[in-house]
């Protein structure tokens, strides 16, 4: 069985680019039972028999290259020949872990393969484990990236002299903190407009507004087709302006209704994906526009070399 999950990260796994797996022996029980609850019995010949948690430790000496799985023994610490599949889930190595809940995935009959995922994430959101399966793959569900992301978005917005912007999106973040959510959404679209603003030299204007000058009065987007332009602007950019008219302030109506963190968390997520987004293509538009100076430099020159 190839393409197992730690062969897919070994090399991220190896540099610690990402977090080494770990689980508490609650949890790993609770994923044993969960494959025991699922597993399939068939036939093998007359005789005898198999189970789906059979092929797993068959499959993952195959996928291993080894004739027997090892575990580290409770009381000795040292490396023991694993005795049947809960054992092994049990005292296995981390990775080894999500090792065999993909191989279960796989083994399963495809008509059984979401009902045992579903339960199996239901599970680890209960034991606060930060790891998901999805499409049969064990994924790091993690803050961090989006985390780095929105740190990364303050720097360049600070680089490029976006200095409202830059305090209107710590004070997205801080709102969001604190729990006042319309707030974090109302800042979060106030940073992207100031972007916007500081982009096209515009005193005033919504998003709404800025995003159509920004594909009719800049060369920002002009990498790629008109049509493209078009959607950018009036659908993949309009997620937090429209976020923010329904949910952000005023934008509830008479009524006020207690948001949830989770939209909070969105708008100031999509503020930092936009601003990155907008500020990338800055710089790529200018590196273009000195290339093309360049190019007509050097024809102006060769124009008027004698013939």
């Amino acid at each position: 069985m190839v393409g197992l999950f730690s062969r897919r990260f070994k090399r991220a796994l190896d540099n610690r680019q990402i977090p080494y797996p770990s689980f508490s022996r609650q949890l790993r029980n609770r994923l044993a039972k969960i494959c025991q609850d699922h597993e399939v019995w068939s036939s093998v010949g007359y005789y005898d028999h198999t189970t789906t948690t059979l092929e797993v430790m068959s499959a993952l000496k195959k996928a291993y290259g080894k004739d027997v799985l090892l575990v580290l023994d409770e009381k000795t610490a040292a490396q023991r020949d694993a005795k049947e599949f809960k054992d092994f889930m049990e005292f296995s190595y981390p990775h080894c872990v999500l090792d065999a809940l993909e191989a279960f995935y796989r083994l399963l009959p495809d008509d059984r393969t979401q009902a045992f995922q579903v339960e199996l994430n239901q599970v680890l959101d209960e034991e606060r484990s930060p790891w998901r399966m999805t499409d049969g793959r064990m994924y790091l569900i993690d803050s961090r990236f989006l985390d780095a992301l929105k740190d990364q978005a303050e720097e360049e917005m600070k680089r490029h002299g976006f200095l409202g912007a830059y305090e209107e999106f710590r004070d997205a973040r801080e709102h969001l903190q604190a729990g006042d959510i319309d707030d974090a959404i109302h800042k979060a679209n106030c940073a992207l407009e100031s972007v916007l603003k500081s982009l096209l030299d515009e005193r005033e204007g919504t998003a709404g507004d800025l995003l159509k000058k920004l594909r009719t009065k800049t060369r920002l987007l002009h990498a790629v087709p008109d049509e493209a332009q078009k959607a950018i602007t009036s659908c993949v950019l309009q997620g937090l302006p429209a976020l923010r008219h329904k949910l952000g302030g005023h934008g509830q109506g008479a009524h006020p209704i207690d948001i949830p963190r989770a939209y909070g968390d969105l708008a100031i997520n999509l503020a930092a994906a936009y601003v990155k987004f907008l500020l990338d293509v800055k710089k790529e538009s200018a590196l273009v526009q000195e290339s093309e100076e360049q190019t007509a430099l050097v024809t102006e020159f060769d124009d008027d070399l004698p013939s």
